[in-house]
């Protein structure tokens, strides 16, 4: 089965066309590594616009974690899965999920990760969850910090109708885990520290 079918490439090509004309999408930064091949892409989360937005960085399928209730609804649980999002349990750790996540990371296909865990409801960097670097360190593939700007005005925590307006992705660049040397431990720590403040240079907090 092809990674990314005839039909995603359609939406993808619509939802493009309709993000620039109707909030003027900007993306900024080399996405050459993204076009091909396995890479852990992890972006800040700001609103419920920020997976659809996401997604418009190449033209490939991309594949989220997604918190389980999403799925509860049979219609758009199907949507979505097909889309790419697989069930992550938020009230534990979910070993069948972190599975997926190993297993699409294998196939060489691209895996995109809010750390965060959930929204920001102050605009700024929240805490970031391990759960991604220990991916890329086990399986030694690129982690891809990307910024997104404008969707927290766009549809806001709380708001049931989008509003246009201006915006952003801004791609930064990768943060190769064999470049670490140490413990594993002390690795994960320092790409950590080193992830956030890439975003936050690429104005995460703004």
């Amino acid at each position: 089965m092809k990674e990314t079918p005839w039909w995603y490439l359609f939406l993808w090509g619509i939802g493009f066309l309709l993000f620039k004309i109707f909030f003027s999408l900007k993306i900024e930064g080399d996405r050459k590594i993204l076009k091909k091949g396995a890479a852990i892409i992890v972006a800040n989360h700001r609103s419920y616009l920020d997976p659809v937005v996401l997604a418009l960085l190449v033209p490939r399928r991309m594949n989220f974690m997604a918190k389980e209730e999403l799925f509860q609804n049979t219609i758009f649980g199907w949507l979505i899965t097909k889309l790419g999002a697989f069930p992550l349990k938020r009230d534990r750790l979910d070993k069948k999920a972190y599975q997926r996540a190993i297993e699409v990371v294998k196939e060489k296909k691209l895996l995109a990760l809010f750390p965060e865990g959930t929204r920001s409801r102050s605009g700024k960097l929240g805490n970031f969850k391990e759960g991604s670097i220990r991916i890329a360190l086990h399986l030694k593939v690129p982690i891809v910090p990307v910024v997104i700007r404008g969707t927290e005005k766009a549809l806001p925590a709380g708001a049931r109708f989008i509003k246009l307006g201006k915006i952003r992705l801004k791609v930064g660049r990768p943060i190769l885990p064999d470049s670490f040397s140490g413990e594993k431990e002390e690795r994960i720590k320092s790409i950590l520290r080193i992830l956030r403040e890439e975003m936050i240079g690429m104005g995460a907090n703004r």
